[in-house]
């Protein structure tokens, strides 16, 4: 395997005939810059997809209050089936479901940087 290195890599494979390897880097060298294009219209379309995500993340939850409105009635409802043999209901339970996160916050929370160690592949884990 041959990588050919400057601002991106390049990576051919090579045999054992020395003109065949010649060739297979001529033409490496000669796909550069359709490579170099398609990088551009990839990059091209990552932009206008942050810019498209940025506008929705700007834009409110159109479905907010119909969601309240439900979550209030689900914690009503579970009040009502999670009554104990008493009659009384549990006010705790209602009181963890009212006091749930807006969808639109948890939306707006900065995501965290995301570790560079790789996981074990499941493979691995089996044969430990």
């Amino acid at each position: 395997m041959l990588q050919l290195k400057g601002r991106m890599t390049h990576r051919t494979a090579l045999g054992a005939d020395p003109r065949g390897n010649l060739t297979r880097i001529d033409n490496a060298l000669s796909q550069m810059p359709q490579r170099l294009e398609s990088v551009k219209v990839q990059l091209d379309n990552l932009y206008q997809q942050q810019a498209a995500a940025k506008e929705e993340v700007g834009k409110a939850f159109p479905y907010e209050e119909e969601l309240r409105v439900k979550n209030a009635r689900l914690v009503e409802l579970d009040m009502e089936l999670n009554m104990d043999s008493r009659g009384q209901s549990r006010p705790e339970a209602a009181i963890a479901k009212r006091e749930r996160p807006s969808v639109l916050e948890g939306l707006k929370r900065p995501i965290p940087p995301r570790s560079m160690e790789k996981k074990p592949r499941q493979q691995e884990q089996e044969a430990r």
